[in-house]
């Protein structure tokens, strides 16, 4: 078995003991130029976390590092690696932590929620707000609701199935509808209306998405009631 290493574990982002669950190395040199370099690539899993993630460390000839003994005066060189890591460190309080657990329920909106978030750390909000369209109707269509339906229609059968209430149901079309308007109109919210529509959504992902499978799974592990012992009848008089 292969012993951990310290890795940077985007979730935790920092400096964590990974364990190593794939490795594959590449040399490579460059005839022309004679330049030469070394990928490795790893398939790593966070010790705190458990996060499963991808590492890459390169290296290369001309990549090096030049530093002068003080007391003997030789000259030395170190080589420097350039380390990637997918996914990347999330931006501080970018996206909520229960949106990694959300790779276990369903990896679609995992995926969806994922590069919204890297729309919206880049500033693209024309493309986050496309996101925002496609994140909603995934999850709508995880609550059963049939994708073939228009807008109006999915925010009128979350409300009839008791998923949102009257208020929830105009600010999720909102959020809908934002995304209608960025596809076809090239309209771009502004950061602050961007977070308000993100906000929106993210409440209503996470009690009707991730809560409701949470309390799902907790239901089939509940033990089952045992049935009582029906009472022997009273012998007649």
């Amino acid at each position: 078995m292969t012993d951990p290493i310290k890795a940077h574990c985007p979730r935790c982002d920092g400096e964590r003991n990974c364990e190593i669950h794939g490795y594959f190395k590449v040399v490579w040199r460059d005839e022309q130029s004679t330049v030469s370099g070394r990928d490795d690539h790893q398939l790593l899993q966070c010790k705190g976390c458990s996060t499963v993630f991808y590492q890459l460390t390169s290296s290369s000839s001309e990549n090096v590092d030049y530093w002068q003994d003080p007391t003997a005066g030789e000259i030395h060189q170190d080589t420097s690696y350039e380390i990637t890591t997918y996914p990347a460190p999330d931006r501080k309080d970018a996206k909520p932590d229960w949106v990694w657990s959300l790779a276990k329920i369903d990896p679609p909106l995992h995926e969806i929620l994922t590069e919204t978030y890297t729309a919206h750390d880049g500033g693209s909000y024309f493309l986050a707000s496309l996101g925002l369209r496609t994140a909603f109707d995934r999850a709508t269509t995880i609550l059963k609701i049939d994708p073939g339906e228009t807008l109006e229609g999915k925010i009128k059968k979350l409300h009839e199935g008791g998923f949102i209430g009257e208020t929830e149901a105009m600010t999720l079309g909102t959020v809908a509808d934002a995304g209608n308007a960025a596809a076809p109109r090239g309209w771009s919210p502004t950061a602050e209306h961007f977070e308000t529509l993100l906000s929106t959504l993210e409440h209503f992902i996470y009690r009707t998405v991730m809560n409701d499978k949470k309390a799902l799974a907790m239901k089939d592990a509940i033990p089952p009631r045992h049935l009582r012992p029906k009472r022997a009848k009273k012998a007649e008089a």
